[in-house]
């Protein structure tokens, strides 16, 4: 795996949160509803209560406070490869599991019946394609019941320069590899995808 792509990820949100602080800017969103839809989506992978979740790519943490006010009552983990963010994450939620790291090597399989990850794929440069494969089986492999991830889509009609646009129905082929029970969303945001991951039949 491509530990430059990572090390200049982070170095990008530690830039971001010297620069706004806590703020959805500091999270690369253009706009706070932007957030907000993605957070539902991702919450929608499967009744949450009393589930173990670790949030992948998880910032300062906000997924938590929005999985709170919506009562999902789920015991929440966060990782990020931002120190700043995964810092301020701790000032606001002394209660919770954060940590700074990728999933690749700071998680380990059997913790977790639901992973997330949000946004965490744009940034991952020329080999991007195969980084992100390579992520979601390691997503699978720490779930022990569902995941959700979302991507920009290359269905977007705009694209931003440098970043990655992921085709939803190759990700989707991808994910059928791992898994025959998988769910495309992209009825949300124009320029964004949802997938959905289970172990076993899921109705929702």
């Amino acid at each position: 795996m491509n530990e430059e792509a990572f090390k200049r990820i982070s170095s990008y949100y530690d830039d971001l949160v010297n620069r706004h602080g806590h703020d959805p800017r500091a999270c690369d969103y253009g706009r706070p509803e932007s957030q907000s839809k993605k957070f539902a989506v991702l919450a929608g992978v499967t009744p949450l209560d009393g589930k173990r979740l670790l949030d992948v790519g998880c910032g300062f943490a906000d997924y938590a406070d929005y999985l709170s006010t919506h009562g999902s009552g789920v015991q929440y983990s966060g990782v990020d490869l931002s120190y700043r963010m995964i810092e301020i994450a701790h000032q606001r939620h002394l209660d919770l599991d954060l940590r700074v790291g990728n999933i690749l090597d700071a998680v380990e399989p059997g913790q977790f019946n639901v992973v997330n990850a949000n946004g965490i794929f744009y940034l991952l440069g020329p080999a991007a394609a195969d980084m992100m494969q390579t992520i979601i089986q390691r997503l699978f492999e720490l779930a022990g019941e569902a995941v959700a991830f979302n991507s920009l889509s290359t269905w977007a009609s705009q694209r931003e320069p440098d970043e990655y646009y992921a085709d939803p129905i190759e990700t989707f082929e991808f994910c059928r590899t791992l898994t025959p029970w998988v769910v495309l969303r992209h009825d949300y945001l124009p320029h964004d995808f949802t997938i959905y991951m289970y172990r076993q039949p899921h109705i929702l």
